[in-house]
């Protein structure tokens, strides 16, 4: 996962985690639904939520590129460490995107800036034509699949705080890899979520919070950052 992503998943989890903690907190007097009415209805806000999105709505982690949205990320090569959400690192997961036409990479030095004295070795990724057709946005993120509800597989709540309401949802999609380039083996190597989409293993479950505003109920802004990465 990616420093924005990562930045992004940790203010939604914080949020949902709060909406979970008080879920069993219910008023009385509130009038509840019958457990698979809350099923139909959670359903019905998820499957609206996924038919929303313009073609591929299945997309990898969006890459950091600054405070306003870019063709180009840029690597420094000895900055790029991996970690336990990110094994492979950046450099290794831009070059598998580059190995199947999404972006080009050009290196280059620039002077130090630590009392290493060394230069910084940086790396520049440009999103091809190619690339920009697959692009989420204006984002540096790539889409490579159509998702569908599968199934609501169960939640928590809904927590009634005042007249505001609020579930922790958790479901399955179904997904159709229609990007070539999403079954190559660099690629499935550098993003290890996709080997089970793209060898069609079991689904994991995903979370959404889902609250109820004066609108009806709809998956929460917060949330959405989650719900298909």
């Amino acid at each position: 996962m990616t420093r924005s992503s990562s930045r992004r998943a940790t203010t939604a989890w914080s949020t949902l985690v709060g909406i979970s903690l008080l879920v069993g907190c219910a008023t009385p007097g509130h009038e509840t639904l019958g457990k698979e009415a809350y099923r139909s209805l959670f359903a019905g806000v998820i499957a609206k939520s996924l038919d929303q999105h313009q073609g591929n709505n299945v997309c990898l982690p969006a890459f950091y590129v600054g405070p306003t949205d870019s063709d180009t990320v840029e690597v420094n090569v000895d900055l790029d460490f991996k970690s336990a959400q990110n094994p492979v690192g950046r450099r290794a997961q831009l070059d598998a995107l580059a190995s199947v036409g999404l972006v080009t990479g050009t290196e280059s030095t620039r002077p130090a800036v630590t009392n290493a004295g060394k230069p910084q070795r940086i790396v520049s990724y440009q999103k091809t034509d190619l690339g920009r057709t697959f692009a989420a946005g204006n984002t540096f993120s790539f889409c490579y699949g159509r998702a569908s509800l599968d199934r609501v597989v169960k939640w928590k709540g809904p927590a009634i705080i005042g007249e505001y309401q609020a579930a922790f949802v958790y479901y399955t999609v179904k997904t159709e890899v229609v990007a070539p380039w999403a079954k190559s083996p660099a690629v499935i190597a550098a993003f290890p979520t996709l080997a089970a989409i793209v060898h069609g293993d079991k689904p994991k479950e995903r979370q959404v919070a889902i609250d109820l505003s004066s609108e009806g109920w709809d998956i929460a802004e917060y949330s959405k950052l989650l719900q298909l990465e």
